[in-house]
C-alpha cells in the first residue's frame, strides 16, 4: 500500500506534465529548410504577372539559407551553388524591373500628365516589358531553375554536408550566432545611412534582405527564437529601401524609352526624385528602430 500510494503522486505529476517540445537538430533543420526552398524554386511557373517575382524570391530565399549555414558547409560547394543561383537571379532581374515599372512606377509617374502622352508612355513600356519576357522565356531559365533545385536538394540531403561538430547541435542553440553574422554585415552596410549613395543603399538592401530571409527560415525550425520584432523592424527598412530602388530603376528604364516625342525621361525623373526623397526621409527613423530591435 505504501509503495502504491508513494508512486501515485509521481504518476499523477507525470500525467499532468506537458510534453517537452523536441528541439530540431542542425542537420535536420538544414534539410527541412532546403527541401522547402528547393520546392519553391522548382515549382512550375503559373504564367501570371507575379510568377517572375515568386521565382526571384525563391532564388533569394535559397541563397539566404546557404549564407545562413555557410559556417557549417563546405566553402567550395556552397560557393558553387550560390553562384549558380545568382546567375539565375540575374536572368529574371530585367523582367521584374519592367513588371514593377509598368504596373506601378510609370502609372504613378503619369498621374496628372496629358492622357494621350500617358497612354503613349504606357504602351511603349508594355512593349518593352513584353520583349523582356520573351527573352526570358527563350533563355531556358525556368528549366534551369527546376534542374538546379533538384541538384541542391540532393546535395543538401547528403549525410556529411553539415560540419560534424554542428550536425547534432540543437538548432536553437546555434541559430542566433549564424543569424548574427548576417545581421552584422547588414548593419555595417547601413552605417551613416543618411550619406549613402544609391549604389550603397542597394548593397544595404541586398544584405538586409538576406538577413531577413534567413530569419524567416529559422522561424519554421526554431519557433522558440524571438524573431518577430527583428523581422518587423527589418521589413520596415526594406519597405523604404524598396521604394527608393523602384524609383531609381524606373528612372533608368525611362531614359531609354521612346514614346512619340513624349519626354518620358523628364516626366519619370521628376516623379522618381520626389519618391526617392520621401523614402530617404523615412529611412533613417526606420533604420534606428531596426538597430534597436531585440535579437535572439
Amino acid at each position: 500500500m505504501k509503495a502504491e500510494s508513494a508512486a501515485r503522486p509521481g504518476a499523477e505529476a507525470g500525467a499532468a506534465a506537458k510534453p517537452r517540445r523536441r528541439r530540431a537538430r542542425v542537420r535536420a533543420a538544414w534539410r527541412r529548410i532546403v527541401a522547402a526552398r528547393c520546392a519553391e524554386l522548382g515549382r512550375e511557373d503559373a504564367g501570371d504577372a507575379d510568377s517572375v517575382h515568386r521565382r526571384r524570391v525563391a532564388i533569394r530565399r535559397l541563397r539566404s539559407v546557404l549564407a545562413l549555414f555557410a559556417p557549417c558547409l563546405d566553402k567550395v560547394e556552397r560557393r558553387r551553388y550560390d553562384v549558380a543561383l545568382r546567375e539565375l537571379g540575374r536572368a529574371y532581374g530585367p523582367v521584374r524591373d519592367w513588371d514593377v515599372a509598368c504596373l506601378r512606377s510609370f502609372p504613378a509617374a503619369m498621374k496628372g500628365v496629358d492622357a494621350a502622352a500617358a497612354a503613349s508612355v504606357l504602351a511603349a513600356s508594355d512593349e518593352a516589358r513584353g520583349a523582356a519576357r520573351a527573352r526570358l522565356a527563350s533563355s531556358g531559365a525556368a528549366a534551369e531553375c527546376a534542374d538546379l533545385a533538384g541538384e541542391i536538394a540532393s546535395w543538401a540531403a547528403g549525410p556529411s554536408v553539415i560540419a560534424p561538430e554542428a550536425t547534432n547541435l540543437p538548432v536553437e542553440a546555434l541559430a542566433p550566432e549564424l543569424l548574427r553574422l548576417l545581421d552584422r554585415r547588414a548593419r555595417r552596410r547601413g552605417r551613416r545611412i543618411g550619406r549613402l549613395s544609391d549604389k550603397e543603399l542597394h548593397a544595404l538592401r541586398r544584405a538586409l534582405k538576406r538577413a531577413n530571409y534567413a530569419a524567416e527560415a529559422l522561424e519554421d525550425v526554431a519557433p522558440g527564437l524571438p524573431l518577430g520584432r527583428f523581422r518587423a523592424a527589418a521589413g520596415a527598412v526594406l519597405d523604404q529601401l524598396g521604394r527608393f530602388h523602384d524609383a531609381t530603376v524606373a528612372r533608368g528604364l525611362a531614359e531609354g524609352l521612346a514614346a512619340d516625342d513624349v519626354p518620358v525621361g523628364a516626366l519619370v525623373r521628376r516623379w522618381a526624385k520626389r519618391r526617392a526623397r520621401k523614402a530617404r526621409r523615412r529611412l533613417e527613423p526606420a533604420w534606428e528602430a531596426f538597430r534597436d530591435a531585440p535579437r535572439p
